[in-house]
């Protein structure tokens, strides 16, 4: 068999609508249900890949509305990241997580449709049927929420590691390497949009990566389109 581990957010799925909508709420106290400004939101998509956690969408929506240059937002975005977190960072993050609970448990359906899949899930969706690979979703998210989504769309045949399960760990690159020595896998795929995950795998040639470039990509970064990914998928011997 072959293993392929999959991240989920901006491989599998689209997340970003739900993010902005929190962060709006948090940022300026717009409901989340009200009408999207399109040039605001295709810019906080732009700068989607600089995240890792929500805090961190209080730079992006600072930056936004002081108007920063395209040119300057990285660099400015980066000596903001390296301050921390501060008191208002705090009170945006904890109307974050607490607005998402709330939409969840007020409106589920609402929330749920936020995320939509990419093409690409349907792909593996396909592909997860045939017996010769073994596919693995690897994912900082919590692991209910995706198993939720799992099950709406019947996948029964994709594994499911998530933040209860990597959280011991410094990154995604040592938990890959872990399972395949646990389990006596001598190679594995990682299909991923986060350049840094894939550089941590630098240091383990047991893994390939595969950038996917529809995804939360630095436009710096060259990622592969689905047709490619797939076609690796089905010849690369591992």
């Amino acid at each position: 068999m072959k293993t392929i581990f999959l991240d989920f957010d901006g491989v599998l799925f689209d997340s970003v609508k739900e993010a902005y909508l929190l962060a709006r709420y948090a940022f300026y106290d717009i409901p989340v249900k009200e009408a999207i400004d399109e040039e605001h939101y295709q810019k906080f998509r732009k700068y989607r890949y600089l995240i890792t956690h929500s805090w961190q969408f209080y730079i992006i929506l600072s930056l936004i509305e002081k108007n920063i240059e395209e040119a300057n937002f990285v660099n400015m975005y980066n000596n903001l990241f390296a301050d921390g977190i501060d008191f208002n960072i705090q009170i945006f993050d904890k109307k974050y997580v607490l607005a998402r609970e709330n939409l969840i448990k007020e409106d589920y359906n609402f929330w749920n449709n936020l995320d939509t899949p990419f093409d690409f899930f349907y792909e593996i969706k396909n592909l997860s049927q045939n017996k010769s690979y073994n596919f693995i979703i690897l994912t900082n998210k919590k692991k209910l929420p995706v198993q939720n989504k799992l099950r709406e769309y019947n996948i029964e045949n994709i594994k499911l590691f998530a933040n209860e399960d990597i959280k011991e760990y410094q990154n995604k690159a040592d938990f890959i390497y872990n399972y395949l020595n646990l389990n006596n896998i001598d190679k594995c795929i990682l299909i991923e949009d986060s350049i840094d995950n894939i550089k941590d795998c630098e240091k383990y040639p047991q893994i390939k990566c595969l950038l996917a470039n529809w995804g939360y990509v630095n436009p710096n970064n060259k990622g592969l389109n689905k047709e490619t990914i797939i076609y690796n998928i089905k010849e690369t011997e591992c």
